[in-house]
């Protein structure tokens, strides 16, 4: 019933529609009724792990679509945007960095090649001898092969000098190309890129310098703790990123931002069953206060920066002003003070 509505209200409006649902499986199932009543694949916000732990490899399969995501969202070419509470409440990249962050390269320009590479590198990408997945590139004399996540195909830019005179996406097992293009759009490679601290990587060190500094100054020393953010920014004053950036990330990104920020202004926000969403809410606070106090107590994590996922109350406040359509249930729930409802509409199923 409530995908009936949706798509009815898809193709009635042309303002963005917004719907967070409980969890992956309601947000899936969500997905693949919509598909057969509208024909299209609508995109779904993942969730990720984050990562805590230096390693070293480590997966960024979620991270890149949910970058490309938030991309398309800031940019307004997303009409219906389907998320799940944990996708939304994560703590994500503002999205004014991000703006900031992307850029495009286009045939016919011209470009610094090591002013290029320093780009690719602050944004997380890796240089390599080959290209086969997404957040490599590798340099041959004038030709330039990188793989952005905005992409499901790896790009080869051909350059005469500093003029990119041709471009077009390439097969990663054949090496050879299969279209041409004349522009493609950089995003980066992960949420927390360590570079894209406001006074870049040496103004990181210097706040890492001083949350050392305190922790030091501390009655009760917590000496694994110290460990691990002299290892770290021994490691950031050397320009060698890690692998557990997420330990930084209020650091790197002093504004707390989730995916909600991304969401247009003209968007009709749908909480299906928000008296659900909310015990997700609150659950899903339980289990990431459990995870950073096995996190603080091993010295992994400071607790200065421990705000990592959005309050319920905090989202509601959000809501406020907003236009948002409440799908539940029993029309006698209770609803968030800062958003009531002003009309209920009983739809018989």
């Amino acid at each position: 019933n409530r995908s009936h509505i949706i798509a009815g209200l898809y193709q009635s409006t042309d303002r963005p529609l917004m719907v967070i649902c409980q969890d992956d499986t309601t947000a899936k199932r969500l997905q693949e009724d919509l598909k057969c009543f509208l024909d299209t694949q609508f995109p779904c916000l993942p969730s990720r792990e984050l990562t805590f732990y230096d390693s070293a490899a480590v997966s960024r399969g979620w991270e890149h679509k949910r970058i490309r995501q938030f991309y398309d969202l800031s940019i307004g070419t997303t009409r219906l945007q389907i998320m799940t509470w944990d996708s939304l409440s994560q703590r994500t990249i503002p999205k004014s960095t991000l703006a900031k962050a992307v850029f495009t390269l286009e045939v016919g320009k011209d470009y610094d090649i090591q002013q290029l590479t320093e780009k690719l590198l602050n944004l997380g990408y890796r240089r390599c001898d080959m290209v086969e997945g997404p957040g490599q590139f590798a340099i041959r004399g004038d030709i330039l092969d990188l793989f952005s996540p905005a992409d499901d195909r790896p790009c080869r830019a051909e350059f005469f000098g500093d003029d990119l005179d041709t471009m077009g996406y390439f097969d990663p097992v054949t090496q050879r190309r299969t279209e041409n293009i004349d522009e493609i759009i950089i995003l980066p490679v992960g949420e927390t890129q360590a570079r894209l601290h406001p006074h870049g990587l040496d103004g990181l060190c210097r706040d890492i310098s001083s949350l050392l500094g305190r922790q030091k100054r501390r009655k009760n020393i917590n000496e694994p703790l110290i460990e691990t953010l002299e290892r770290d920014l021994e490691k950031f004053n050397n320009g060698i990123s890690i692998s557990a950036a997420d330990r930084y990330m209020a650091l790197i990104y002093p504004e707390f931002s989730t995916a909600m920020d991304y969401i247009p202004g003209d968007a009709v926000i749908i909480l299906c069953d928000q008296s659900s969403l909310r015990r997700r809410a609150h659950s899903r606070t339980e289990e990431m206060g459990m995870q950073l106090d096995s996190l603080l107590q091993g010295g992994i994590v400071a607790g200065d920066l421990c705000d990592y996922v959005c309050q319920w109350e905090d989202f509601c406040g959000t809501l406020k002003g907003r236009d948002v359509a409440y799908f539940d249930a029993f029309g006698g729930t209770s609803y968030p003070e800062d958003a009531p409802p002003k009309h209920l509409l009983p739809m018989t199923a």
